[in-house]
Parts: C-alpha cells; structure tokens; sequence
C-alpha cells in the first residue's frame, strides 16, 4: 500500500515544521510506502524556506497556491488530492506532530475493511516549548509539551457505549486534522466542497457524504496525532462557523444536519456548556429523530 499525506497549510511554517519532521521519522514495513503533499495556500512567512532546507528523507512535493478570496481549507486539500499517488489518503493539519507509528496504524486500521473511514485519536499539547533540534533526530514525547487534554469524541462513545459507526452523528466526527479514507472513495465522493470558506465543517459535510455512500467510521485511537499551539475559537470563526453551517443544512434536506447546532454554545466566545456536553446532546437528538430512543411520555 501506498499512503498519501495531504497537508494543507496557511501562514503556519513553524508548526509545520514540526509536523514534517515528525513524518520523516515513520517506521514503515517494507510492503508500505509514503508521500507528503504539502499545500501552501498562499503563505508569506518563509514556508517555502523551510521545506526547501528539510533533510532528505521524506518524499515531499511542495505546492504553492496564491491567495485569493476563495481560498479555504477545503480548496487547499482537493488540489493535494490531486496530487496524490497513493491508495490511501491521510489528512493532516499543519499542527499535529505524530509518532513514528502513525502512519503504520492508520494503514492497519485499514485492513481488510475496503469501506472504512478511519478517525485517529487528537491529544491536545500545553504551552511549552518544543525541542525542534532534539526532533530533527528522533521522535520522543519529552521534546513536547505535556498533554493536557485527551481525544473529545472518546467521552461520547463512552457515555453511549458504543463503536464510532454505532453514533447516529458518526459523521460530524470526521476531523480533518487526523483522517484517512482510500483515495477512490474521495474522489469518487467529488472531495471537499470548496463552497466552505473560513472556519469549520467542510470535513464533517465530507463525512456525511461519505456515510451516505455507504462507508463506515472507524475510530483508531492508536493513529494519534498531537495538536500544537491551541487556542479559543475567535468570535470571527464563530461566525464563519455559522454561515458555514447554514451552506451545509440548505445543501442536505436534512434534521439531523441542522441539529449541529447543539454545538454552538461551545464555539460561540464566553461562558456556556463545553463541547462533551453539546456532543452528547447531539447525539440524543439525532436518536430521537432516527426513532432509537424515545423520551419517556409524560405523566
């Protein structure tokens, strides 16, 4: 199997180069072989720099596109798509550092399930500094800050005692920042809506597509990825959230697609209900609709 490594990227060269050091250093078998595209939408911190001066060792092409108004995230891993060779496609955000076995667990996930959209863990990283020298040679935890935070879809699928697959809301958990899907499959799907711009859902409208197509959600929690440098959603992302949801309930005559909204007090700035809450009430409601669970009547 060949794996593809799409990686969109947006004024984030440091980062990325963490990320990219950390995929140079996967531990492959022999019948396993890697790709990396990296998709600069149109950066002006040095990125191209950057990657020029990485050490050999990783098959990487570097494509840069111009920024523009209709420049999105989702623009950004088409044009990688395109650009793939690979059986399999990873999704990777510029963010993540991961460990030398990633890409490994995420083919294994794979095996013997043709139809399988595979979701890898995402542990949140602290502040702190980061050994970039130390990483350039090898992989260890104790070049990263601690996590502080684990993976926020694993409370749900305890709460409800279940597989991924199992949630009627297994579609919105297709994180872009650590995904995996076979390459026909994306492009049979016609890959990202580009019509999503700015923050949020264009990878959950591609896993409701994906489930409609008859794939199946699978969650890898041995595929992790380490998320750099978080930070609270912006009122602006809050926004472009919003309207991003708005485009994908007029797309998809669908409640269920509407029912996101659950999660707007989680994204909205201010206090409110943390998304372990929202999630499990958008679980609850989308049960309701698909008539697995009924409210007990009134007395």
């Amino acid at each position: 199997m060949r794996i593809s490594v799409v990686i969109p990227a947006y004024r984030a060269r440091d980062a990325l180069e963490l990320c990219l050091l950390s995929l140079a250093r996967q531990s492959l078998d022999a019948e396993l072989s890697a790709e990396v595209i990296v998709v600069d939408d149109g950066s002006a911190d040095g990125t191209d720099r950057m990657v020029a001066a990485l050490p050999s060792g990783l098959d990487l092409r570097y494509v840069y596109i111009p920024r523009s108004p209709t420049s999105s995230r989702a623009r950004a891993r088409n044009l990688g798509l395109a650009q793939t060779t690979g059986d399999l496609v990873v999704l990777l955000d510029a963010d993540q550092v991961v460990a030398p076995t990633f890409l490994a667990e995420h083919a294994r996930a794979h095996a013997g399930d043709d139809a399988a959209v595979v979701v890898g863990r995402r542990f949140q990283l602290g502040d702190g500094p980061v050994d970039r020298e130390r990483l350039r040679y090898e992989f260890s935890f104790e070049t990263l800050p601690p996590v502080v935070r684990g993976d926020e879809r694993e409370p749900v699928l305890e709460a409800f005692g279940c597989e991924l697959a199992d949630l009627e809301t297994a579609w919105h958990y297709l994180w872009a920042c650590n995904a995996s899907v076979r390459r026909r499959h994306l492009v049979a799907a016609g890959g990202f809506d580009e019509a999503f711009v700015g923050w949020g859902l264009e990878d959950a409208e591609l896993g409701y597509r994906l489930t409609r197509r008859g794939l199946r959600l699978r969650y890898a929690p041995e595929a992790a990825v380490y998320h750099l440098y978080g930070e609270p959603v912006a009122t602006a992302r809050h926004r472009e959230w919003r309207r991003n949801l708005a485009y994908f309930a007029g797309k998809h005559d669908d409640l269920v697609v509407v029912l996101q909204r659950a999660f707007e007090p989680a994204i909205a700035a201010g206090p409110g209900p943390g998304r372990h809450e929202c999630a499990l009430r958008f679980e609850l409601a989308a049960r309701v609709l698909a008539g697995r669970h009924r409210p007990a009547p009134a007395a």
